[in-house]
């Protein structure tokens, strides 16, 4: 009878596989796919699989490698110059979003990581959504913004919005104008209710705080998502 394999050493085995596949790449002795390489940024157009969250994580160290990986999906993606538009408030590796891979939004100056991750939920949650429950795409995505220097509210400490590392979104709109928000249909058992519970749960694959009206009052009527050092989906 043949033992079987503890899952724990098969993960173990493949991780150090991995790192040794990763290491002979660097010597020039393998090619690694760039599908398969961590050190790769993602191909924001791919589903997301085993290793998306790893890819991700360089574009939130690399403005450079997060414009990048915008560009090849088609945005325009220029890192704004570094700046402190107040001296408590500093910004870095920002761009101007105007759209995703469909939908619009009004412009909006944001860290560069945050539409790489709004672009990954827009594309591979939002809309296979928005074609199952209604029959057409998102056109637009409303917002609330994403930079606004001020402390957490009713707290000392700076907010994730100050250095534009967080977004809200308060609502999507449809082809052929049909209008979805977060605060006139989040509560329910309706359709519009669904979508929006099946698409706030997609924000939690792609960001470290989501905070929805069932968080508290203050977000009765939107959808906040932020890259700080915390992690929740509420």
């Amino acid at each position: 009878m043949r033992k079987r394999l503890n899952p724990a050493t098969l993960i173990i085995a493949l991780v150090a596989l991995l790192m040794l596949a990763l290491m002979l790449s660097r010597l020039g002795i393998i090619t690694l796919p760039p599908r398969y390489d961590p050190l790769v940024a993602p191909d924001l157009r791919e589903k997301p699989y085993w290793l998306t969250d790893t890819k991700l994580k360089l574009l939130d160290i690399d403005g450079a490698s997060c414009s990048g990986a915008l560009s090849k999906a088609g945005l325009e993606a220029v890192l704004l110059p570094p700046s402190n538009p107040t001296k408590a408030c500093h910004l870095e590796d920002t761009v101007i979003m105007s759209r995703l891979s469909t939908a619009r939004l009004h412009p909006e100056q944001t860290r560069c990581n945050i539409e790489a991750r709004l672009y990954m939920w827009e594309r591979h949650v939002v809309q296979p959504a928005a074609r199952r429950y209604f029959g057409k795409p998102v056109t637009n995505i409303t917002h609330f913004g994403s930079y606004n220097c001020r402390n957490i509210a009713g707290s000392s400490h700076l907010s994730q919005h100050a250095t534009a590392n967080a977004f809200d979104i308060s609502g999507l709109v449809l082809s052929g104008g049909k209008a979805i928000t977060v605060k006139r249909n989040w509560n329910g058992n309706s359709q519009e209710a669904r979508f929006l519970h099946e698409i706030h749960s997609g924000l939690c694959q792609y960001f470290n705080m989501v905070l929805s009206p069932d968080y508290n009052s203050d977000h009765e009527d939107h959808f906040h998502v932020d890259m700080g050092f915390w992690r929740g989906c509420h």
